[in-house]
């Protein structure tokens, strides 16, 4: 399956650590950004480089996880990914659900019909993704 992980730079040793759990299971990545890391100051050729080669990853992308908490970058990803949705699963997974309570840390798009919001501590979604194909029964981690 080719998938896309979407996370804030806070989130990114946890973005390299889902990718190589990925990949470790034949799964393949349409781009990792991590390997680049920030490029808002790099000037506005590279960055709208970087936009077009998320956004056709995104769009090729089978399977999207994105990684709260999350900035404005991933928060474009997560729109993408549900303005592409017709070929892909989209995941949104937060370690503690608080951005889901209704209040200035949630976004109308995370309820979407066509995302799912997986609740769990990070270990616990390594071995999701370690343990079971990427078209799991998610309900069990729904929020």
């Amino acid at each position: 399956m080719r998938f896309y992980i979407a996370a804030g730079m806070d989130n990114i040793p946890l973005a390299i650590r889902l990718t190589n759990v990925l990949l470790a299971n034949g799964h393949e990545q349409t781009y990792d950004w991590t390997a680049y890391g920030d490029v808002r100051y790099a000037g506005p050729q590279r960055m709208g480089d970087v936009a077009f080669i998320e956004y056709r990853a995104l769009k090729d992308a089978e399977l999207v996880i994105d990684l709260l908490p999350a900035g404005g970058t991933a928060h474009t990803e997560l729109g993408m990914a549900i303005a592409t949705r017709s070929n892909k699963r989209i995941i949104l997974w937060s370690p503690d659900g608080e951005e889901f309570n209704y209040d200035d840390r949630t976004c109308v798009f995370y309820y979407h019909p066509s995302v799912e919001r997986i609740v769990c501590p990070p270990e616990v979604l390594l071995e999701i993704f370690d343990t079971r194909s990427p078209d799991f029964d998610y309900k069990e981690f729904k929020r």
